[in-house]
């Protein structure tokens, strides 16, 4: 069935689990079409940062390459299955608290790669983005002017038949924080989580 994610509470998620679901990934038997890091990150953070409207857990299958409720053979048993959604709603939630703090997030699978490794990564990146977008109607839908400029710079910067410049992750990541500004909601994750302001101390 479909997981309800409030049921999965804050799942820790670091470097361990990070390794886990990377290299969970990259094994064989997948559905032709499965996403690997960097597909999933950009995935993720398009589902975050501009939220669609889908039905509870419709995002998970293009994860695993599928259409429609189906759950591949790679997560037959209900222990396979519980612990990647564990690992991915994981990923999710340290998306959402990397990429809602003033800079980028340090951690990106973007980061500290060059050359062909860095452009493939870029290219993964960018077609998870797109593919959450066009979950919904509304997907491609300007909240505002400079939303769906932001838009189409992350498109622009992570096309196929980009150049991937020296600053493309930069632009990227910029273009994402212009979206979780302006976002009303969390996607999956539901309504944003609003922190009070700290009034500091006042002396007697």
């Amino acid at each position: 069935m479909p997981p309800d994610l409030r049921t999965y509470g804050a799942t820790p998620f670091g470097k361990e689990q990070r390794a886990r679901l990377n290299s969970w990934l990259i094994e064989p038997t997948w559905p032709r079409g499965h996403m690997h890091m960097p597909e999933l990150e950009g995935y993720l953070v398009a589902l975050i940062a501009w939220p669609v409207g889908i039905s509870a857990g419709a995002w998970l299958p293009p994860i695993w390459g599928q259409r429609g409720w189906k759950v591949p053979a790679k997560l037959a048993s209900q222990e396979q299955y519980e612990e990647f959604v564990a690992l991915v709603v994981g990923f999710m939630r340290d998306l959402d608290g990397g990429i809602s703090r003033q800079s980028p997030w340090s951690d990106s699978v973007l980061r500290n790669l060059n050359g062909r490794e860095r452009d493939e990564a870029l290219h993964g990146w960018g077609r998870g983005f797109m593919t959450a977008l066009t979950l919904g109607s509304q997907g491609f839908q300007s909240r505002s002017t400079s939303a769906g400029a932001a838009v189409r710079n992350i498109a622009r910067h992570t096309s196929a038949s980009s150049a991937f410049g020296q600053h493309a992750v930069e632009e990227v990541l910029n273009a994402v924080t212009t979206l979780v500004e302006q976002r009303v909601s969390r996607g999956p994750l539901g309504a944003i989580e609003c922190v009070a302001p700290n009034r500091g101390t006042q002396a007697d």
